[in-house]
């Protein structure tokens, strides 16, 4: 990439906007944004098509807010949108449900008369659709004068999502022209609201008409099967999967071992798990809790690696198999030969702090010769998940970078806590007396006996003082 862009450079065509357009693609296609980023800056005089693909960029890598950014800087440079910027822009929109600025965004459509292009509609129909306004979806699709399939498709999937899968079947079966995706939507739908039967049916009319179902069809009828506990259906499906050499990849060989799993067939759940070239942790995911459902779990133990263990871990913290994972964890040097490693502990510490054991993930913490700092981020991040205002994993972060010795990040996590009014919580205490429950925080004096309780304690003080020095 920097190869080109020098030769670009040294054929001074660094500013032609065709030529850097070009560049800024490729720099996104491979998923480098920063220097995507590099090159634009050093234009001068960015035409629309550039700032278009900028914002298709930003959408393609996911980072949606800058696309949004972008487009603000657009308006300010003076360059004018035209129609090919606003579906970016609104399914930016839609990953973001940010509703206000996809109404805002709407509004620019209709003021710079873009409202007809069936692109920007169809854009519009499946934001609102996403932020669960199905009224305002439906009305731009009324509005419509050309609705393709996509545009349909769009409006199946904002009903299906809401659960109003009648409405979707009554516009399914107006459609003149259906694809893959439109039988996978009601498909989808029909599993969504536990209807597994009508699910399968569409299925089978789906095979009656000839259209081929792709990967994400696979699944979710596989979910469908799941549901049901239909083995023999789940074989069928599994069998013209390897006639249509439909590759059976992370997602698809998930949804089969959690399929064969639930229904009963767990050898053959194991089966698929060995012959999936690229596990993913939800493979093992999938694979751990049909070991559990059917109270195997040591069977995972054959050809363990670290490499595997994690996997192993990770997929025990999804699962929320906390005593599975902590069993594994604490053999891994004993039974196979493992030294745990950082990844290992950051795996440990994660499924106790998603189980809520702070106490005992802060032990391993404190225990082991791994980056406490690292542990200590990971654990303070799964607080924080769990309790946004919690203050206490402020303060973690801040003691553990003391003790590295790490004074300037620690005083700056205390500076931070300052400049955000984060405050530690007070130490409480309570008491019953007499079936009445009083509660005291440190430093409080809100309590209607606090002058005689602290003067108590005063005097307790002095005696104890006097006693010692004795």
């Amino acid at each position: 990439m920097t190869q080109i862009h020098a030769h670009i450079i040294r054929n001074s065509i660094h500013q032609n906007n065709f030529v850097v357009t070009k560049l800024v693609s490729y720099c996104f296609s491979s998923h480098n944004p920063c220097y995507a980023t590099k090159v634009f800056d050093q234009i001068l005089e960015p035409n629309t098509i550039l700032w278009n693909n900028m914002i298709k960029g930003f959408v393609h890598v996911s980072l949606y807010e800058q696309a949004l950014l972008y487009y603000i800087d657009m308006l300010s440079y003076g360059s004018k949108p035209n129609n090919f910027t606003y579906p970016f822009l609104l399914k930016a929109c839609s990953k973001l449900f940010a509703f206000e600025e996809g109404k805002v965004l709407h509004g620019h459509i209709l003021k710079l008369g873009f409202n007809s292009d069936v692109y920007v509609q169809t854009s519009l129909l499946d934001l609102y659709g996403s932020c669960g306004d199905i009224v305002a979806s439906r009305n731009v699709f009324d509005r419509m004068s050309e609705r393709d399939v996509v545009a349909s498709n769009a409006m199946l999937v904002g009903y299906t999502r809401i659960g109003l899968v009648e409405i979707a079947e009554k516009l399914f079966s107006e459609m003149p022209v259906r694809n893959v995706s439109s039988w996978t939507t009601m498909i989808s739908g029909y599993v969504q609201v536990e209807n597994s039967v009508k699910a399968l049916e569409v299925f089978q009319e789906m095979q009656m008409k000839g259209v081929r179902p792709d990967k994400l069809t696979v699944i979710t009828v596989l979910s469908a099967i799941s549901n049901l506990g239909s083995l023999e259906m789940g074989k069928w499906v599994h069998d013209y999967v390897k006639s249509k050499e439909i590759e059976i990849d992370g997602f698809v060989g998930t949804s089969l071992i959690d399929m064969y799993s639930k229904c009963g067939s767990i050898n053959e759940a194991r089966g698929v798990f060995d012959k999936i070239n690229q596990r993913t942790i939800s493979c093992y995911n999938a694979m751990i809790s049909g070991y559990a459902v059917h109270g195997l779990a040591e069977r995972l133990r054959i050809g363990i690696d670290d490499v595997t263990m994690i996997g192993v871990l990770s997929a025990c913290s999804h699962s929320g198999l906390v005593d599975l994972g902590y069993m594994y964890f604490d053999s891994m040097k004993e039974k196979y030969g493992i030294e745990p490693k950082v990844e290992h502990y950051g795996c440990i510490v994660d499924l106790l702090g998603r189980a809520g054991k702070f106490d005992k993930a802060m032990e391993i913490v404190e225990s082991t010769e791994a980056d406490i700092v690292l542990l200590g981020e990971e654990l303070a991040r799964r607080v924080y998940k769990l309790d946004p205002t919690n203050s206490g994993l402020m303060v973690l972060k801040s003691n553990l970078f003391a003790v590295e010795g790490k004074w300037e990040e620690a005083a700056g996590v205390r500076r931070s806590m300052k400049d955000k009014g984060i405050r530690k919580k007070p130490g409480c205490s309570w008491i019953e007396v007499d079936n009445v429950v009083h509660k005291f925080f440190a430093g409080d004096d809100s309590h209607p006996f606090s002058k005689d309780i602290y003067a108590k304690l005063e005097e307790l003080s002095e005696k104890l003082k006097l006693y010692m020095n004795k």
